[in-house]
């Protein structure tokens, strides 16, 4: 599977030949694919470049991404799935999840969480973990148990940058 992936930097916009698109939410840099894949197939992916699927757990995340994501009809996987489990838990760091949006329809089938622009904001929803889909990564100290050390920071963010979006 390639991965595809454009970068957008939002603060400043800035584009990088990496093909991921970034977005700065809360301190931290998002990568949304443009590759489909199933749930573990973007989990690989992410881990592939030193990242896991992203934790998408406050308000103040989807609050940057309503802001610098362009709206379309795609679904994102993020990092919050039951399968196997009893209850949806984050892939990064193994923690339940503590934050979802109104209107969010998470199903405790097994599945897995994407989520998706919809009237107005953003929501969670539930899947099959085979269904196929974009996805976002993000930096992470550990995904599915691996520890994921990268060579080199994909993303820096400034002091400066830090300073300007809200914790």
């Amino acid at each position: 599977m390639s991965l595809v992936l454009r970068i957008l930097y939002c603060l400043p916009i800035l584009l990088l030949p990496l093909h991921v698109e970034e977005v700065n939410a809360k301190g931290m840099c998002l990568y949304l694919s443009e590759a489909i894949a199933t749930w573990f197939d973007a989990l690989i992916a992410c881990q592939k470049q030193f990242m896991c699927l992203a934790d998408l757990d406050t308000e103040v995340t989807l609050i940057q991404m309503e802001a610098k994501v362009p709206h379309n009809d795609h679904g994102y996987w993020f990092g919050l799935n039951a399968h196997e489990k009893t209850g949806y838990r984050y892939a990064s760091n193994n923690r339940s999840i503590e934050y979802s949006p109104v209107s969010s329809n998470l199903l405790n089938d097994g599945g897995c969480a994407y989520v998706k622009h919809d009237d107005g904001f953003y929501k969670f929803l539930s899947a099959s973990c085979d269904a196929k889909k974009r996805f976002i990564c993000n930096m992470a100290e550990e995904c599915d148990g691996v520890s994921m050390r990268p060579k080199k920071p994909l993303c820096v963010i400034s002091h400066e940058d830090k300073e300007i979006v809200a914790y």
